[in-house]
């Protein structure tokens, strides 16, 4: 399972489209951090304009006022010196910056459940096809056992209709439980991202998952490690601060600007012109914009403070439930092996039975269906434990517990 897991983190397109979404969440942080980043901007100008304007200079000469074509090249750089709310802009920054990689551990903290789920499937599945194949085998043997009691006339001849029945009925199921573990095998190909008619074949777990004798120690960890509430916490630090930059919108900044121009000379103008200047800008009066959007980030943060006190109740009580139900299943599977040893040895004694002429065939059948359908149950109930595990492990945010991310995902958080 965890070789499942790995090979669908590492090359699976679920995978790789969110590795381009927490890169693509990453250039879109960096574009808000609150770093020196001048801007430098080069204009090019080329002018034609007439008449010709000249203007004579004390010496008789005449000088060039406005000449007939201008060539110009403006470098100019820009550099904001100090804005309020520096702190804030820090905080928000980095609250963004990991809301991005809790969003790609969601991400594959997703996949890797699916794949768990997938492989249980397909667990599932290949023990449904081998009980089938047992139902299939087990019928042909009882047939002949009745072939022989018809020939000894110790049984009916409608007998063997019977049994021929029974064996039709278990080959058609097996035909079923074949279908379904084609499905459960393309299922696992998809979400490894390998071609569906690959071939795969599950490996049983060593042992089935311990369940826990309570909850406590389970919801603690949930609320500390589940990424979604992980993210909600950054998305709520990201909106406090963007009430303290809203307010600081109409605060004065002060900005420097340099500037280098190489032009067409003249009589009032130099061929080489540059320029150093410091502004402060302050808005007295933006008609009430950094009111209204001060006023927008404390209801997006009271919004976002209501999702945080629901998730944390909502995921207490999804790892309430995954636990109830790996209990539930853990006594299910109790109960079926109990049943099901009881109804082997009923098979037993009606096969017996039948053989000296005490019991019917259907007396058989309905011995072997019971069996069998002990059987499924105490499967249903192995495998419905570790369908709940995965989603216990899931709902504290330790889906990925054990599985070593390499390759194209050390960059994960």
């Amino acid at each position: 399972m965890e070789q499942a897991v790995r090979e669908a983190l590492r090359q699976s397109p679920q995978a790789r489209a969110a590795r381009a979404s927490l890169e693509s969440a990453r250039v879109q942080a960096d574009r808000d951090k609150p770093v020196a980043r001048p801007t430098v901007t080069a204009i090019v100008s080329g002018t034609a304009q007439g008449p010709r304007v000249e203007f004579p200079r004390p010496n008789g000469q005449l000088a060039t006022v406005l000449p007939e074509g201008v060539g110009r090249l403006d470098l100019i750089l820009e550099q904001p010196l100090y804005r309020a709310g520096g702190r804030a802009a820090r905080e928000r920054y980095l609250a963004q910056l990991s809301s991005g990689e809790l969003e790609y551990r969601k991400a594959i903290s997703d996949i890797a459940l699916k794949v768990r789920r997938a492989y249980i499937d397909l667990l599932r599945s290949e023990a449904g096809v081998r009980t089938a194949r047992d139902g299939v085998d087990s019928a042909i043997r009882y047939q002949r056992l009745v072939e022989r009691q018809v020939a000894a006339g110790t049984a009916r001849p409608v007998d063997s209709q019977t049994v021929q029945s029974q064996v039709a009925e278990a080959q058609s199921a097996l035909a079923q439980a074949d279908g379904g573990l084609a499905l459960a095998r393309s299922n696992v190909n998809r979400l490894l991202g390998r071609a569906l008619q690959s071939p795969v074949a599950g490996v049983e777990p060593m042992a089935a998952p311990a369940v826990p004798g309570n909850a406590d120690e389970a919801i603690a960890r949930s609320l500390r490690a589940r990424p979604e509430l992980l993210l909600l916490d950054r998305n709520l630090q990201s909106a406090r601060a963007g009430i303290v930059l809203a307010r600081a919108q109409s605060l004065p900044t002060v900005n420097a600007r340099g500037q280098v121009t190489e032009q067409t000379p003249s009589a009032f103008q130099h061929e080489h012109y540059y320029a150093a200047t410091v502004e402060l800008r302050w808005t007295i009066a933006d008609a009430g914009r950094a009111r209204q959007d001060t006023r927008e980030a404390r209801a997006q943060t009271d919004r976002v403070q209501a999702l945080v006190e629901d998730a944390r109740e909502g995921i207490g009580l999804e790892t309430l439930q995954t636990w109830e139900r790996m209990r539930s299943a853990q006594s299910r599977i109790e109960l079926a092996r109990t049943q099901r040893s009881g109804l082997e040895a009923t098979e037993i004694v009606a096969e017996k039975s039948y053989e000296v002429g005490r019991s019917t065939v259907y007396d058989v059948q309905t011995a072997q269906r019971e069996v069998r359908g002990a059987r499924m149950a105490e499967l249903s109930a192995v495998y419905d434990l570790h369908g709940a595990y995965a989603d216990f492990l899931y709902a504290q945010g330790d889906i990925l517990s054990g599985i070593v991310l390499s390759g194209a995902l050390e960059s994960s958080p």
